[in-house]
């Protein structure tokens, strides 16, 4: 793991809903180190998208609270690598690789949006010299909806918002108050 790396609850996760329910995602903030008394060696800090911060296992006590959903925000890049569903040159983030075709390789975005076979087997690389992480095909597994602020996105105002104009990018002079 390495800071702002994205993140989702994983298989050892019992901590209820700090990040706010399945399928959210959060941001890695701070890493664990030896004799540290907040954040020890094998923990990370995460930011989830909905405001908490707390300390996960990332192999403290031999477990893993977490699982990576995307390294791209580290600036994971692999260069020579084309997405045979969208096209895009030099895949940012993690490289999906089908086991059953020749030379066929999808972005994060087309792998999480199932635009390849669910019946093939994939290989996951984290990085453009890691080794392979070899998965299962995804044709009987169930989806889970991702949750969070991504690149992109539009925020507004919530139904709870009590903050006035203060989220106008125009100059207060340039506000007119209502009549």
């Amino acid at each position: 793991m390495e800071v702002g790396m994205r993140v989702v609850r994983g298989l050892d996760w019992k901590w209820g809903g700090q990040d706010d329910g399945e399928g959210h995602v959060g941001t890695v903030v701070e890493i664990g180190r030896q004799g540290s008394t907040t954040t020890p060696d094998k923990t990370v800090v995460v930011q989830w998208d909905n405001g908490t911060r707390t300390n996960y296992r990332t192999g403290y006590q031999g477990a893993f609270d977490l699982l990576l959903y995307d390294n791209a925000q580290i600036g994971v890049r692999h260069s020579n690598i084309i997405c045979d569903s969208c096209d895009k040159h030099g895949i940012m983030g993690m490289r999906w690789k089908c086991k059953v075709c020749f030379d066929y390789d999808l972005c994060t975005q087309c792998y999480m949006n199932n635009k390849h076979d669910l019946g093939h087997a994939f290989e996951r690389y984290e990085t453009a010299h890691s080794q392979p992480v070899s998965l299962v095909p995804r044709q009987n597994l169930s989806r889970i909806i991702l949750k969070g602020i991504f690149q992109g996105v539009k925020v507004v105002r919530g139904p709870d918002w009590d903050w006035g104009n203060q989220d106008d990018p125009r100059p207060p002079s340039a506000i007119t108050p209502p009549l």
